[in-house]
């Protein structure tokens, strides 16, 4: 029995007998070494398009917190780049409009949401059919409450409301927490200026460590994107942020949809865009609703509410980063007439 294998024009032959040790030619080494080194060149370029270590993504453009609640993947035009220039979000493209998405998980129309996938404030939250669509639903809460004179209400940053209330008596210290040389009051709410990005509750035990169930980090939370805003996804709606916010860390407070006023422009930064040189580019645009932007391409302002005073640029595709102005600079209450 003999098997050949072929590559190019060299061979690999087993003749027939009991001897099986192969026959190589000159050829077929040089194919097969250049095939391993194909291979290990990819290898090295997977294990190499991770951002260099020390990157700050707080300095890169783009509304990464978006790009990462949505499982976008991140795309680098060089290995070690510290931002992506652009973000593949294919695995929306697959997404059915009769069911709902969240954290990774998929629900059926009258699913409630998973516990582990919740975030305090979100209770009974069930997969709905609104506006032609599967979107979450979930409960209005009211976290009122005002304590009584000499009582507070016990507070931990896990939980979405205060708990129970708490009357130390006569001979009882008032729980205080000393932080960045300020005192703070049991169930005051307090920011470390070494740690901005915790949010923090005084209580009784506190001891300067700003851990759990006094603090928790604000990146340990979910903005809830494909929570409450399925619909805004599934029709090209882009975030909208504060002008005092950072798009790559923070929530979107909004979302600019399209309507039949709006029209891509040229920003005045990039007066002349420039068509791109080959199909292969033409991915690297940025959708709004059904309108296409090129890279450094703006979306006119003041169609409706949503647009006044808000910019929107094609930076980071698919989605435009849109912030609003600032207060200085556009005058909110300056705008056209709405239906």
């Amino acid at each position: 029995m003999t098997h050949v294998f072929a590559p190019s024009t060299g061979s690999f032959c087993y003749k027939s007998g009991h001897n099986l040790e192969p026959e190589f030619n000159t050829q077929m080494l040089v194919d097969m070494f250049t095939v391993y080194l194909f291979a290990w060149s990819l290898l090295l370029t997977a294990a190499c398009a991770a951002p260099a270590e020390g990157c700050d993504k707080a300095k890169c453009k783009g509304p990464l917190k978006f790009y990462e609640e949505l499982f976008c993947e991140p795309v680098y035009k060089n290995e070690k780049d510290c931002c992506p220039y652009k973000y593949n979000c294919e695995n929306l493209k697959n997404r059915s409009t009769e069911k709902c998405y969240f954290k990774g998980h998929e629900y059926k129309i009258g699913d409630q949401l998973r516990e582990e996938d919740a975030n305090p404030c979100d209770i009974a939250c069930y997969c709905r059919e609104s506006l032609g669509s599967a979107g979450f639903t979930c409960a209005v809460v009211d976290c009122f409450a005002q304590a009584r004179p000499g009582c507070y209400l016990s507070r931990k940053s896990s939980d979405c409301c205060p708990g129970p209330e708490i009357c130390p008596g006569p001979d009882e210290d008032w729980p205080t927490c000393e932080v960045d040389g300020k005192i703070y009051n049991a169930s005051d709410y307090f920011q470390p200026s070494g740690e901005p990005d915790k949010d923090c509750y005084c209580g009784p035990g506190y001891k300067g460590e700003n851990v759990e169930p006094f603090c928790k980090s604000r990146k340990s939370w979910s903005c809830g994107t494909e929570l409450r805003s399925a619909y805004e996804i599934q029709n090209n709606c882009p975030p909208v942020f504060y002008s005092s916010q950072s798009p790559q860390e923070d929530c979107a407070v909004a979302f600019r949809c399209q309507n039949d006023k709006d029209e891509v422009i040229n920003s005045e930064e990039h007066p002349d865009v420039v068509e791109a040189k080959s199909a292969g580019e033409d991915t690297d645009v940025c959708k709004f609703g059904n309108l296409t932007m090129k890279l450094g391409q703006e979306l006119n302002k003041e169609t409706d509410y949503s647009s006044v005073c808000v910019r929107c640029i094609c930076e980071v595709p698919p989605v435009p980063t849109c912030q609003r102005l600032p207060d200085d600079v556009c005058d909110v209450t300056q705008h056209p007439k709405f239906n």
